[in-house]
């Protein structure tokens, strides 16, 4: 039960990272960094047009997964304490 419980925090902090991507990479970008690796010099910085819907889908599937992966966790938890919740 303790490790279900840890599982759940570290899909949490997961969530919490994936959400806050996009913000990092402007802060990365206003304190004169590369973007984690997006732009190496941003006044001559070529972006592909693809690259910005990627990181979308690949941000916002991952984000459904590891939400589908807390809602069955979540279930399982409650069906070893057998209790009734609106999950």
């Amino acid at each position: 039960m303790f490790l279900l419980r840890i599982i759940v925090f570290l899909i949490l902090v997961s969530l919490l990272i994936i959400l806050s991507y996009p913000l990092l990479i402007i802060y990365d970008f206003s304190r004169g960094g590369s973007g984690f690796g997006i732009c190496n010099d941003l006044v001559n910085c070529v972006i592909p047009v693809t690259e910005g819907p990627r990181l979308l889908i690949l941000l916002i599937s991952s984000f459904f997964v590891l939400v589908f992966f807390l809602r069955l966790i979540m279930k399982f938890i409650n069906t070893i304490n057998e209790e009734k919740s609106i999950l």
